[in-house]
Order: structure tokens, then sequence, then C-alpha cells
């Protein structure tokens, strides 16, 4: 199992030959934060960080150890390892590889690992704990992780050990009992429940209710609201999270939407950034202290490669050193970083299965790739670089603070959920909808001030049930009119086209009509009334477009329009539309606008 060399460098390669794929056993064995705890490693904490070095410190029964930790590399799902020179204890100097192979619909996995001993307790030391203790460890451990991939299992609801407060299964199932009161499926909500009663505290600190809902074969909406309930019983913690655009991990994480700001800091990539509503605020749950208790401050390893989910390849290459490596991607946008310079590339099925890349010499322009490639990557200066390989593309599991605050449901059971006074967040893309009534004022001289009202507040209630049923959230009303926020352009469209129709169905004396803009662009999130509201000229345009409808029809801005959904959608549903050149007042420019008959 282990030699030693006449540099007094011991090695280690223990070999499995396991049943799940490498894609299936990646999300467990490449999670070293988990493996570190499964294999009973103490916990660890970061003393600083320099041009990506760590430094780590954990402490033995009988002394502290502190080492460098250079920054992982990895190929997904085939191989990672790190480097780790010890300042002090028995080590001078660990590194560590792990490899998996594809084998018979399996994966053949090597454990490497060599150890240079500071001195003559690390010569002991090294057999020892490593190579005996850490052995048996480990094969168990890589054998548990195998049975929970073949079995489907992620870590997301891995078994672990459970410690429930006094009074917390009571809690629980009286919360099982609300929750289906409630509406949801009493098979959704057995989930929920036993993932608080059941799984490990590693897969509860950061629950991420798009990527359970995934994970569980649930629509997303259907999990993220039965999350907001469970957070209004009792059962949930709402977290905040500021994302670091680099790293993508949480700087910062606050239970209040009144805590979140709009700068923050990431101390692992040392670097400032500028919270976006919809990219930068994640919102995360954890179980309530009363439900579950959860060890806090854990930290087992600091550099998992499964900490940087969106990192395909991070490798690092000596001056004039040339590899081959295969990966696997999923089709999309990805950026190749270099010091020299980026590549984008552009992964796509019928793509090429061999790609090579020189440093000194990129690629002009955007490059396609397959899915799985095998890529040639070349050091061609003079000094040792990393390539590096990133989806461009945010997070699709991620849960935002935009998404969330679009909904009703959220407007509904969390009112007073709001920014501090004066805070701007700004938001990439969002779609308003504004909704006014034809000859209102007329109805109102016509049938007289109460039978008018009662007439306008009955619309309003329509309104708000289906904008509320396509996943939008109406911001408020003004007089007769009404702003709604939706983050998916369609929604937008089939909301109003529902509400309309029913309205006309509502009996009373003059029909009603209404008249309707949709846009979507960039704006700002704020606070007015104690209320999360919009501003900027996105919402200033969206606010005018009903001007422009003479009842009975949406007029919707080109940026709306031009949405794939909303074209493939306007194709196929047989509705009148038409497009037109408008000026809107407040702005100097024309707009192209579109007409859909109601």
């Amino acid at each position: 199992m282990y030699n030693l060399s006449m540099t007094k460098e011991f090695f280690y390669n223990w070999e499995l030959h396991l049943k799940a794929s490498p894609e299936a056993l990646w999300p467990f064995v490449a999670d070293t934060n988990r493996f570190n705890r499964d294999t009973l490693l103490p916990t660890v904490e970061r003393l600083g960080i320099q041009n990506g070095v760590s430094h780590m410190r954990f402490r033995l029964p009988l002394m502290r150890v502190e080492w460098d930790e250079n920054p992982f590399e990895w190929t997904y799902p085939y191989r990672f390892g790190v480097v780790r020179n010890y300042r002090t204890g028995p080590l001078q100097q660990m590194r560590v590889l792990c490899e998996m192979t594809p084998e018979n619909g399996g994966t053949r996995l090597n454990y490497k690992v060599w150890a240079r001993p500071r001195n003559f307790i690390g010569n002991i030391a090294i057999p020892l704990v490593i190579g005996l203790a850490s052995a048996q460890l480990f094969m168990r451990t890589f054998k548990d992780y195998d049975s929970l991939a073949v079995a489907g299992k992620t870590p997301l609801d891995t078994p672990g050990a459970v410690r429930i407060p006094s009074g917390g299964r009571q809690r629980l199932e009286k919360g099982r009992a609300q929750l289906e009161t409630l509406g949801f499926k009493p098979e959704t909500v057995a989930r929920l429940v036993s993932l608080l009663a059941t799984s490990d505290d590693l897969g509860l600190g950061r629950m991420r209710p798009f990527a359970l809902a995934d994970y569980w074969g649930i629509p997303r909406r259907e999990v993220l609201e039965m999350f907001l309930h469970a957070a209004r019983l009792g059962l949930l913690d709402i977290h905040w999270d500021l994302v670091c655009p680099m790293c993508r991990g949480a700087s910062e994480s606050y239970a209040s939407l009144s805590e979140v700001h709009d700068h923050s800091h990431c101390a692992s990539c040392q670097m400032d950034f500028e919270a976006n509503f919809d990219q930068q605020v994640e919102v995360t749950f954890k179980p309530n202290p009363t439900v579950r208790t959860l060890a806090e401050n854990a930290v087992y390893c600091v550099g998992s490669p499964r900490y940087l989910p969106h990192v395909v390849l991070a490798e690092g290459l000596k001056a004039g050193e040339k590899t081959e490596i295969r990966t696997i991607f999923e089709e999309g946008p990805y950026t190749l970083h270099l010091q020299t310079a980026d590549v984008q590339l552009s992964v796509v099925p019928q793509g090429p299965e061999r790609v090579s890349i020189r440093s000194d010499s990129p690629p002009d322009g955007e490059v396609e790739i397959g899915i799985s490639p095998t890529l040639v990557l070349e050091n061609t200066t003079g000094q040792d670089i990393e390539f590096y390989i990133e989806s461009t593309s945010w997070d699709k599991q991620a849960a935002t603070a935009a998404d969330v605050t679009s909904l009703q449901l959220f407007r509904d059971i969390f009112a007073s959920e709001a920014l501090r006074a004066g805070e701007e967040l700004s938001i990439s893309s969002v779609t308003l909808m504004f909704t006014d009534l034809r000859d209102s004022t007329h109805m109102y001289r016509q049938i007289g001030d109460a039978p008018a009202f009662g007439r306008v507040r009955q619309h309003f209630e329509i309104l708000e049930r289906e904008v509320a049923r396509q996943g939008g959230a109406v911001v408020k009303t003004m007089g007769d009119a009404v702003m709604a926020v939706f983050r998916n352009p369609l929604a937008a469209l089939l909301a109003i086209q529902k509400a309309h129709a029913e309205i006309g169905k509502v009996e009373g004396t003059p029909p009603l009509y209404l008249k309707v803009g949709i846009h979507s662009g960039p704006c700002i999130a704020v606070t007015l009334n104690e209320r999360l509201d919009y501003f900027g000229s996105t919402v200033n345009a969206a606010a005018r477009l009903p001007g422009l409808s003479t009842g009975g029809s949406v007029v919707m801005s080109d940026q709306t329009a031009s949405d794939p959904q909303i074209m493939e959608w306007l194709a196929s549903s047989g509705l009148q539309h038409e497009k037109f050149e408008s000026a809107i007042k407040g702005f100097e420019q024309s707009f192209s606008l579109w007409r859909v008959a109601l």
C-alpha cells in the first residue's frame, strides 16, 4: 500500500471498484468538507488568504497544526487534487489526488496521497495514521457514498446524525398538518418533514428550494411556496444571502430583507462587489432551531470543488507543459480564463470533441465545443499559469430575491419584509404590468360612487387572483389602476388574458374594459410606504403604455414581445397582434411596440 522513498516521501494509492458512475459519485466524493467530516478529521479554521493560498489551522489533542493550502485543481467529474505545505506539526507536505475513471458502467476510484514527514514523529505517524487508520475510514466512506449514489441519493437529503430539541417532533407533526391544510400535497410535505427529521447537518445548513424541487421532480414554485409557508409556521428560517459573483458562495447572510445592502465583500476572493437583486441576492432556508438543531460553524475544508459547482475545470500547468483533459459540460456558454486572455466557449451537442488551446495564441471569437470533449491545453509561456473554465450562465437553481419578492404569496404572508429606507438594489431584468380601466370616471358619474367602487374592487380581486396564479404579485393599486411584477414575461400576458376574460363575465353596466401595458427591463428595487416597490425608466415607460391602449388590448414593448416564449405563444394563440411605433411621454426616443387584442 505504500513505499518509503529515498526522499522520505510516503505514497499511498487506495483503489476501489464502485458501482455508481463518476457523475453520480462526484457530489459526494468532491465535497471534501463532507469527506473530511465523515473520515473523522477535525474542524478547521482559515487564518488568512493571500494570492489564493489559504493559511489554515486545526487542533489536535496535543498540538495545533498550521499549513498553507493551495487552491484545489479539478476536472469534473474525473479528478481533483490539492497540495498542502505545513508550517507546523509532523508533516512537511501532503499532496492528494482523487481520480475516478469510468469502468463497466461504474467507476474505478484511485485515491492517492503523498506525505512527506518533517521529523521522526512524522515518520512514525504517517504509516500509523494515514496508512492504517485513515485507509480503513477512506475505504468505508467511499463505499458508503457509492451505496447512496446507486440508490439515487444526493447530499441534499443524505441521512446523518440528528439532534431534535425537546418538542421538535411535535412541532414537525403540527407543521405537517398545517401545510396539508393549506393545500400542499401530503407526499410533498412528507419530503420536507423527512428532510428536517433525518438529513445530516451539512445538507440543511443552506437549503435551496429550486435545487430540492429539481431533485424531487416537483414544480419549483410549489416547493418555494411550501418553504415560505413553512417559514411562516416556524418550521424554517429564511436567509437572504449575498452571493459573490466570482466564487458564487455566500459572503454574507441575513435573517431579514431589511438587513440586505447593495455592497459586499467576499473574504475568500478578496473582492468587493455590488449586490444585484436578481443575481447576487439568493433566498435560502435552514431549519428553525425549535425543530432541528444544527452544528454551527462546523467547517472541515474551505476549498472543496463542490463550493464552486459552476467551475468545470481548474488546472495549473507549468511553463512549457501540455496536457490532454476530458471533461463533461452542460449545454450553454462558458469562459476559459487564462492569465493572457479569456476565451468564450459555446457548448453544443454536435460540437467538436477535441479542441486545442495554446496560452500564447488563444482563439479569437467564440469557440464551439462538444458536451464531452477532450481539451488539449498547452502552456507556451515562461511561467506557471492556471486554466480555469466556468459556466457564464447564472445559477439556474438559485431562488433569487427578485424571484421570491415577485410572488404574491410572499407579499401576502411577509408583508413587513422590505428593504431598509434609502437602500436601492438593482434588478437586471423584470417584467412590469400596469392596468387601467377605460372610462372609469364616466362610470362613477353614471352609476354612482358606491356601485362604481364595488365594481372596481371586484375587478381588483380578479386581477390579484390571476396575477398570483401566474406567479406574479400586485405591487400596488392607484385609484382604479394596478401595478404588478413578474419574473416571466409570458406569465404577465397569460395573467391579463385570463383576468380580462373573467372581468368580462362580471354582470353590470357599463361593461369593464382593461387598458394594459407590459414592459421588461432593468429597474431599482426600493421600499416605499413600507412595501417593496420598483423605480426607474423601465417603470416609467411601463406606466405610460396603458395610455396607448383603447381598451380590451395590451400594449407591449418590443423588449417584452421579443421574449421567445411570448413569440411562440402569439404565433399559436390566434390573437390579433400588430407592431407599431409610438412616442412615450417623458422619453425622447420612439418606442417599438406591439398591440395584442384580448
